[in-house]
This record gives C-alpha cells, structure tokens and sequence, in this order.
C-alpha cells in the first residue's frame, strides 16, 4: 500500500507542473520589445518608361539610413537601364535583373544609397534604353 504522503506528492506534482508552464507562457507573452524610431514606406509615383509594381527597402543596422532598394517593374526591360534616387538627388544605376514572362515581371537591384530615412520624401525611378 502507498503511503498518503507518495499519493499526495503524485497528485499535486502534475498542478504545479502545469502551473509552472502557464507562468512561464504568461511571462513570454507579457515580454516587451524595444523598436527604434525608423521610417519606412510605399506609395505610387510616376515612373519613367516603366510601371513599377513594388519596391522594397534595405536599411542599415540601426534602421537610420536606406541603403539600398529592389524593385518589381513591369514588363520586359531586357537591355534596358533602370536607375533610382532620393529626393532631388542624382539617380544611380540599379543592376536590372531577369523578366520573368508568368509574372510579367523584371526585377531590379539599386544599392549604395545613403539616404536617411526620415527625410527620404520620393523615390524617383527612370527606365531608359
């Protein structure tokens, strides 16, 4: 016969286990997390000899600085030169990749900005041949 104290201990182990999880799950939950003031975006503008369908940034590690950009465009741009800028600035050549024909769709790479984020107003795009 098991002594009242071994059946005691079999029964409250598996409700102080079973607490411990839900405090330690409420604990991870409750957890907060720290994000630094960046600025970050999307929006429609006129493109120059393209359509682009989507643009996505690349920031520096502290998130202050834009540093570089790849770009959805429309259309086959084989040969084509597609450059991007902030602002009123100069705009630099992007690297233009491949169409894809089911998607309709060439990509491009735009690197080397050094654009803070809080004042990059526009991002100007240009395709010419």
């Amino acid at each position: 016969m098991k002594s009242r104290k071994a059946v005691a201990v079999r029964r409250v182990l598996p409700v102080l286990a079973v607490a411990v999880l839900v405090l330690l799950i409420g604990r991870a939950a409750l957890a907060s997390n720290s994000v630094g003031t960046t600025v970050g975006g999307y929006g429609t503008g006129t493109v120059s000899g393209a359509t682009v369908q989507n643009v996505s940034y690349t920031f520096s590690a502290d998130g202050t600085t834009i540093t570089g950009a790849s770009l959805s465009l429309t259309g086959d741009l084989t040969g084509k030169v597609v450059a991007a800028g902030f602002n009123s600035a100069a705009l630099s050549t992007c690297v233009t990749g491949t169409y894809t024909a089911a998607t309709n769709i060439t990509t491009a790479s735009c690197s080397g900005f050094a654009q803070n984020t809080a004042a990059a107003g526009t991002l100007a795009v240009a395709v010419r041949q």
